[in-house]
This record gives C-alpha cells, sequence and structure tokens, in this order.
C-alpha cells in the first residue's frame, strides 16, 4: 500500500525553496497551515531572500481599484483600493521600496498634501505625520542606510518652490496656510523612531529637478533625472541626482544623455539605472540607456541599450494632461510600457481615453493589448501614480 505523501514531509530545506517560488499572495494564506510555517514566512531573512527572488510588477491605481499586471504574462490582478487613498484627494505620487509604497495623496490647486505608506500585499496603511506640514512642491524618497539594519527605512522630504507663485495667485489658495520662510529645506523621518529631524548640511543646491521625474529607489538610495548650470562648462547639462541615505548627503551621480522632451527614469537589474526618452512630437526615435553599477568603486556611466526609430511608433505620453507610462526594460533589448492616451476610431467628438500595454523592441512594436477604455469627458488619468514594483512581505516599518 503506497504512503501517503505531505508537503511537510520534506526535508525543510527543500519546502523553504518551494515557499521562495510562491507569490507573497499565497504565502499570506499559508501562515496559518502550521507554526513553522509561520515563524519561518515572517522572519526577516525570509522576507528579503523572497523579495531579492521576486519578479517585477506594473502597479495603478485608479478612483476605487489597484490595479497590478505581470509585463511578461500579461496578467492582472484587480483589489480594492483602501478608502484613505480615494477620493476627494486622489493618489498623485507614489515611490516604491522594498513592496513598500510611499504615497503622496493631495491635489496641486488645493494645497492639501498627506504622506503614507502602504503594502498592497499586507493591506496595511500608516499616515505619516508631517513635523510641520507637506505642500505639492515637496519632492520625497525612501531608502535605508545600508550599514544598519535594511528594516530602518528613512523618508526624505525637500522642497522645490518652484511653482509656489502659481499657487499664490489661485483661487484656492490660503494665505495662513503658508509656511514660514525658514522652514527646514531637507528633512528625514526616521521609521524606528517615528519622528522627523532636519538635515543642516544637506543643502537644496541650484539643481532643476523634471517635475515628471518622481524618483527611483536602488539599493536604499534616491535617484532624480535633473538639470543645473555646470560652471566649469558655463552651459546646462542633464544629469542624475542621487541622495545617499548612509551618509545623508545628495550627490551628483553621473551626467545624464541629453534630454529628448520626455525622460521616464526606472531601476534596470536591481543595481542600475536605466533612462527611456521619447519626443512626443515625433515619437520617432525610442530609446533606452543605461547606467553602469551604481555601488562600486568606478565611476557611474550611461551607454545606450538600444534604439528605435519607426513611422508608427505609439506616443508613450500623449500630451501633458496624460499620465506618464510605467515602464521596464526585459531581456532580449525590448522595453514593456502601460500608458494611456486618446484613440481616434470613428466621428466621436470625445475620443475615448484607453490604457495600452506596449512591449516593444528594436523592431518596433512587438505587442499591444488595451487593457482598459473609458469615454466621456469625465474620466481624468489616474497614472501619475504608476509605478514599477515588487509584491513583498515586508511589513510597515511605522
Amino acid at each position: 500500500m503506497a504512503s501517503s505523501w505531505t508537503l511537510s514531509s520534506l526535508p525543510p530545506e527543500i519546502i523553504e525553496e518551494i515557499l521562495y517560488r510562491a507569490p507573497p499572495e499565497s504565502l499570506l494564506r499559508s501562515k496559518p497551515t502550521c507554526k513553522q510555517w509561520h515563524a519561518l514566512i515572517t522572519s526577516r531573512r525570509f522576507i528579503y531572500e523572497h523579495l531579492r527572488r521576486s519578479p517585477q510588477r506594473f502597479i495603478r491605481t485608479d478612483e476605487t481599484v489597484v490595479q497590478i499586471m505581470d509585463p511578461v504574462t500579461r496578467r492582472r490582478s484587480d483589489s480594492p483600493l483602501p478608502k484613505e487613498l480615494q477620493r476627494p484627494y486622489d493618489v498623485n505620487v507614489m515611490i516604491h521600496c522594498d513592496g513598500l509604497m510611499l504615497c503622496m495623496r493631495g491635489h496641486f490647486q488645493y494645497r492639501k498634501t498627506n504622506l503614507a505608506l502602504w503594502n498592497p500585499v499586507l493591506r496595511e496603511l500608516r499616515w505619516i505625520k508631517p513635523s510641520k506640514c507637506f505642500t505639492p512642491s515637496d519632492y520625497y524618497g525612501i531608502g535605508y542606510d545600508i550599514n544598519k539594519s535594511r528594516y530602518d527605512y528613512k523618508i526624505l522630504r525637500f522642497y522645490d518652490r518652484r511653482y509656489d507663485h502659481y499657487m499664490r495667485h489661485d483661487d484656492y489658495y490660503d494665505e495662513d496656510e503658508d509656511e514660514d520662510e525658514d522652514e527646514a529645506e531637507v528633512e528625514i523621518y526616521e521609521c524606528k523612531t517615528r519622528s522627523w529631524r532636519t538635515l543642516g548640511d544637506a543643502k537644496v543646491d541650484c539643481w532643476d529637478v523634471d517635475i515628471t521625474c518622481k524618483g527611483v529607489s536602488v539599493m536604499g538610495n534616491m535617484y532624480w533625472f535633473a538639470q543645473k548650470y555646470w560652471e566649469a562648462e558655463k552651459k546646462h547639462r542633464s544629469y542624475i541626482l542621487g541622495f545617499d541615505f548612509s551618509a545623508e548627503t545628495f550627490k551628483d551621480v553621473c551626467f545624464a544623455p541629453p534630454s529628448r522632451g520626455d525622460n521616464y527614469l526606472a531601476c534596470f537589474d536591481g543595481d542600475r539605472l536605466s533612462l527611456l526618452q521619447q519626443d512626443q512630437e515625433t515619437t520617432s526615435p525610442v530609446e533606452v540607456w543605461v547606467s553602469s553599477k551604481l555601488a562600486g568603486d568606478g565611476d557611474v556611466l550611461f551607454s545606450k541599450y538600444f534604439s528605435v526609430s519607426r513611422p508608427d511608433l505609439p506616443a508613450l505620453l500623449f500630451h501633458t494632461d496624460m499620465a506618464h507610462p510605467v515602464y521596464c526594460v526585459g531581456k532580449h533589448k525590448r522595453v514593456m510600457a502601460w500608458c494611456e492616451g486618446d484613440v481616434y476610431d470613428g466621428d466621436d467628438k470625445i475620443p475615448p481615453t484607453c490604457v495600452i500595454f506596449y512591449e516593444i523592441d528594436e523592431g518596433g512594436v512587438r505587442r499591444q493589448l488595451e487593457t482598459e477604455r473609458h469615454y466621456g469627458s469625465g474620466y481624468s488619468g489616474t497614472f501619475l501614480c504608476g509605478y514599477v514594483y515588487v509584491p513583498s512581505l515586508v511589513p510597515l516599518p511605522v
């Protein structure tokens, strides 16, 4: 008579290897199975090794729904967006680090801004209280000190007042909510102590961070596409601005390829940056650049990964009212992008807005998949909060 077989009868190392290959949503359902599994799945060693092995996903939020797509299989799952992130104040910025999403919720006109940390897998959300207030002029980042516990996450806040004068003449602007002139330029929030502190030595330089670039977190540090005037060369140049969470200082990482109108920065292979560039007027070419490794003794340099020149290339950013594309660079020199745009397919006075997945390689558009279609003038694009994301079991540190 054949003996019965169960997963628990396997050696522990085999069970652990199987669990590493399971998606985090399945692991959540497995925690109550037995005490041993619960102890393993909730251990930090397992959580971060599982995170290291997990593939990238695309994430975007709509009015009431959070959508997660596998860019390789194009499978998509929808789940309710936490009520705290729904209207009247939409999420308009998200920054990803280790499966945690730093979300800025607010509206440019109303000057009402809130900051939250959210794990979509665990469905946990915590609000971050400001030292004084958050504003739409702020830039944020999330990371950690590589010399300490990875779980001791930090949140960076620095402000950019270039657009304040627009709000000062806005009907919704409230003088009583204006900030003091001596407000701190740079602040760090320690998730471990739940407190803000001013960084007096980390000054906001005369840089110009690309307003469409909300930053990308790679290996515990933050990076932005920016421009500034270089005195030695007597001209403005594009470059990558970084913030080192270990030293708690800004740094000029490297020069970037010259701007081509729209520049999208992302992580590549976990330890490098990718830069996708496209001129929305002509749409061709689409150029993809990849940096050398960010951690190391040598200088960081960008090299062209591939370029696509075809007359039928789509505009990944259809116009400025549309949200910016979520993209990642895959193997075999291809880019996968999830973006939205108007589709003119008849006599519609108001064309429908479509959310479309594209797979583009050196030969052009290889795959095109429409995932949503919205009719009427009431739809407002919410893709500003779209991001590349790795689902994880990392609990909220606040």
